[in-house]
């Protein structure tokens, strides 16, 4: 074999290599314009600390500002909608695994698919729903609560984040369990609803932990009961409503979401690096104070959670 044949040989290998790794180079992807994240609901509440805490952690990580819009309104459907019809590429995403995806679809008709319209991404926490009353209200128990609201169809009421939110929907079937009549007050999110319950403009309120903890902290409001299967740690005193008798278990979930049809390459990254801003110590300050009940899963077994969530509130609340 003459030199040059050798140096051929050796060029076209070269060249055979680059082309096989050619199609794996075209498929790396760094955002040149910012991220948007949308939030369904009123900025304080869960969905937005969330949203927030993970755009500040994502700093340094991923290299375009990561913004955040508060859609609000239609228990978080309007932010959905909106990013079922973006571009699938990777600029557009919602905070998503709640209302919007597990329970709203089964109160009305939607433009989008909660089961088919999105790629999710990232599963961050699942949250168990919290009913709290004022520190100084009458009801000392859920027992006392319960017997108040058999007196009469709606004599006890309580606020949500919507109408055909979670927590709407958890009170229906706390209602078919328990055998009474609630009056639902819905608002456009946790920071209203909980304003309206220290206002005593409604006897109770649902809540995410963090969004109630600093109120539970100051001695405004008391958590009469937990909508999960079991207790959480930081409320040990607080009883399921399983416990109670009433067989009601409702996690809230919580995680971001694209529209369907984002390259997978794209939602890799994006798993990736919201992933590492979950282990920055920002975030990691953030759960610790928080309360948040963090709940990691990729994007596929947060689908899964997804679908089988709403499919679960669709038979709850079946009529």
């Amino acid at each position: 074999m003459t030199p040059t044949t050798a140096f051929t040989r050796r060029m076209l290998g070269v060249l055979a290599l680059s082309a096989l790794a050619a199609p794996a180079l075209a498929q790396d992807w760094t955002p040149t314009q910012p991220i948007t994240i949308l939030v369904g609901f009123a900025p304080g509440g869960s969905a937005d600390q969330i949203a927030r805490q993970l755009s500040f952690a994502a700093k340094g990580i991923i290299p375009v500002p990561v913004l955040v819009v508060n859609k609000v309104g239609a228990a978080g459907a309007i932010a959905a909608q909106a990013t079922a019809e973006a571009k699938p590429d990777g600029y557009t995403l919602f905070v998503g695994g709640g209302s919007e995806t597990t329970s709203v679809g089964h109160f009305k008709t939607l433009a989008y698919d909660p089961r088919k319209s999105f790629t999710p991404v990232i599963k961050v926490s699942r949250a168990p729903s919290i009913l709290a009353v004022k520190a100084d209200s009458k009801f000392t128990d859920m027992k006392a609560l319960l017997a108040e609201a058999k007196l009469a169809p709606e004599k006890v009421s309580y606020g949500s984040t919507g109408e055909g939110g979670i927590f709407h929907a958890t009170g229906l079937v706390w209602e078919k369990q328990s055998g009474v009549k609630l009056l639902h007050v819905p608002y456009k999110g946790a920071a209203d609803s909980m304003n309206a319950l220290l206002g005593g403009q409604v006897d109770t309120a649902f809540g995410a932990y963090e969004e109630m903890k600093p109120m539970i902290d100051a001695g405004r409001v008391r958590p009469l009961a937990l909508f999960s299967r079991s207790r959480l740690p930081a409320l040990a005193n607080v009883p399921t409503m399983m416990e109670l008798g009433v067989p009601v278990a409702l996690d809230n979930m919580k995680g971001l979401m694209a529209p369907a049809g984002l390259p997978p390459h794209i939602q890799r990254y994006l798993h990736d690096a919201f992933r590492k801003a979950m282990q920055t110590t920002e975030w990691k300050d953030y759960v610790a104070k928080s309360g948040l009940t963090q709940d990691y899963a990729e994007g596929v077994a947060f689908q899964k959670e997804v679908v089988e969530a709403y499919e679960l509130i669709g038979k709850a609340i079946a009529k």
